[in-house]
């Protein structure tokens, strides 16, 4: 059953888990704050035009009501006893005057009655030098209420409406001003119905005004608001102006400002309210949203911070531990102090750590096993060939009365045979390995006849005492004799240099021989580099498996041509490596 992962890994678990998360949330924070500032943006512009409309409905009320007042003026003008009375006064019967006069001021009456709004109404009638009021009767001329009203006639031009201090007057006159008809409208009863808008809100005025005349009557009481309200009327008002509400900055201070005209004063009435009162619940209302939208993301640290202990932390000890592991580190123990998934997979990891080092264990003897019966198969091989040319060369030396130089042969013979047959073990001095290998080059040299020489260097002082695995060096110097010089050919020439520097042990043997080709040489290369193979246990690869497997990665044979054309074979033994 095999297992497969697709991809690179260019996010770790942990992050992707917080990321998907961020990403599920993120858009339902935006969608919440999108319908939180939607929902704020309808409530305050219901909460403005509700204040727009209550300033609306005021006005449209004291117009309305003025209007009406207006026409009971022009009615009481026209009616027959009035106009009677200007037209035959002086010259009607006493009593006639007297009950016409009376009729008039039952109208008069009449009109005070039908509106709170009205005060006193009256009229002055120049064919009998009188005023008929309401309020104080019938009363010659001169009097006050005569000489207020003639006074207020005299302004140019004709405005909608007469202020006197603080009273308000309609007037009118009628038959070339032979009649005057006048009614004071309450500023008190106006100044209530004011403060009946600006209840609604705390922080709020309203003012009867025009950019002529100013604020005609205001709700405030001091200076500062008079300075706020002229800064308020709209220089281009007009009564079919545009009446929508606006937003105004007033000394620091943002001002919902509403204006409806009142037509029949030609007034506008302005109502303006602090922003800040409107919009103060929403304002709390928002700072409610932050706190949530602070403990939403409060949450999500909570979040990620209990992933990163639950899921990132033990994953983060898993992948530590098997990195160590890819080093080599074996002696290393996982601990669990919970009971969940992850103490499944921690326990599993150190069984598996335990089940490797045992195996490891195993292995290695196995492979030491396996070298020492490679080195005892080696010992025990001896080429018969070589033994028998060694007799041969012993016997022609013999015939002719070479004695000196068969003496040497034997003798060389001898000792070369000693040493790869005796038993004991499987390690010897550096110093008689090679020395194993000279007699093997001495040997190879009287065979040939002395057409092949050899040179070699002295062990430096620094390896005596130096042990290395027997057998590694003759299969060496044996190669160059079998392969370099088969052709016969003369002054063949076997160089052997030894080295030591910084624990590592270098020889190098390298020969003249010409039989050496490109292809040969990449298959030398190619047959070192097959450590599977089990087919070969001597020669050279042979040599090479074992130091590699002693010594490890570093260790071992290294082909190339030599300077002199034949084969350079360089051995290199690190001795800062060495294995059990």
């Amino acid at each position: 059953m095999k297992l497969r992962v697709s991809g690179k890994a260019k996010w770790y678990v942990y992050q992707k888990i917080v990321m998907i998360f961020i990403v599920f949330l993120v858009p339902l924070i935006i969608l919440n704050i999108w319908v939180n500032y939607r929902g704020m943006s309808f409530s305050k512009n219901t909460i403005l035009d509700s204040a727009a409309a209550s300033a609306s409905f005021y006005a449209e009320q004291l117009d309305k009501e003025m209007y009406f007042i207006r026409n009971q003026q022009l009615r009481l003008l026209n009616e027959q006893e009035l106009q009677k009375l200007s037209f035959r006064g002086g010259k009607l019967e006493k009593y006639e005057e007297v009950e016409l006069i009376e009729q008039v001021r039952t109208g008069l009456m009449l009109v005070a009655d039908r509106s709170e709004y009205v005060v006193n109404a009256g009229v002055y009638v120049a064919s009998i030098g009188k005023t008929i009021s309401g309020a104080s009767g019938v009363t010659d001329i001169p009097n006050p209420e005569y000489e207020l009203v003639s006074l207020l006639l005299k302004q140019t031009p004709k405005p909608s409406f007469y202020q006197a201090g603080d009273r308000l007057f309609f007037i009118e006159t009628e038959n070339n001003a032979e009649i005057w008809s006048y009614i004071e409208i309450s500023k008190a009863k106006l100044a209530e119905e004011l403060r009946q808008i600006v209840s609604l809100y705390r922080e709020s005025e309203v003012f009867l005004g025009s950019p002529e005349l100013g604020s005609v009557l205001s709700t405030a009481q001091d200076d500062k608001s008079s300075k706020r309200e002229s800064l308020l009327i709209r220089d281009d008002e007009t009564v079919t102006g545009d009446n929508s509400p606006e937003s105004r900055n007033v000394d620091g201070t943002r001002y919902f400002v509403a204006h409806q005209p009142v037509s029949s004063l030609k007034l506008s009435l302005t109502m303006y309210v602090n922003q800040n009162e409107l919009t103060r619940p929403l304002s709390q209302f928002n700072l409610s949203f932050y706190i949530l939208f602070g403990i939403v993301v409060l949450i999500l640290v909570l979040y990620s911070f209990s992933i990163h202990v639950m899921i990132h932390r033990p994953l983060s000890n898993l992948v530590k531990a098997f990195r160590m592991i890819e080093t080599d580190n074996l002696d290393l123990v996982i601990e669990s102090k919970t009971k969940d998934e992850f103490h499944y997979l921690f326990q599993s990891f150190n069984r598996m750590v335990t089940r490797l080092q045992r195996s490891i264990k195993d292995n290695y003897e196995k492979k030491i096993a396996l070298q020492r019966s490679e080195l005892k198969q080696l010992q025990s091989q001896i080429n018969p060939h070589f033994l028998y040319n060694s007799f041969f060369n012993i016997y022609m030396l013999c015939k002719v009365d070479d004695s000196e130089s068969a003496a040497e042969l034997s003798q060389r013979l001898g000792s070369y045979y000693q040493y790869i047959t005796r038993s004991g073990s499987d390690e010897v001095l550096l110093e008689k390995e090679y020395k194993h290998a000279l007699d093997y080059c001495e040997i190879q040299c009287i065979r040939f006849s002395n057409r092949i020489s050899y040179v070699y260097d002295e062990i430096p002082d620094s390896l005596q005492g130096v042990h290395v695995p027997r057998l590694i060096l003759q299969p060496i110097v044996e190669n160059v004799f079998d392969h370099a010089f088969e052709d016969g050919a003369e002054d063949g020439m076997v160089h052997i240099g030894v080295a030591h520097e910084d624990g590592r042990v270098r020889i190098v043997v390298e020969d003249n021989g010409l039989l050496l080709t490109d292809e040969r040489l990449e298959q030398l290369r190619e047959g070192l580099s097959w450590k599977s193979r089990k087919d070969e246990t001597t020669g050279l690869i042979n040599v090479h498996n074992r130091l590699a497997l002693k010594y490890g990665a570093g260790s071992g044979l290294f082909l190339s041509r030599s300077s002199y054309g034949g084969l350079k074979v360089e051995m290199i033994v690190d001795l800062t490596k060495k294995g059990d």
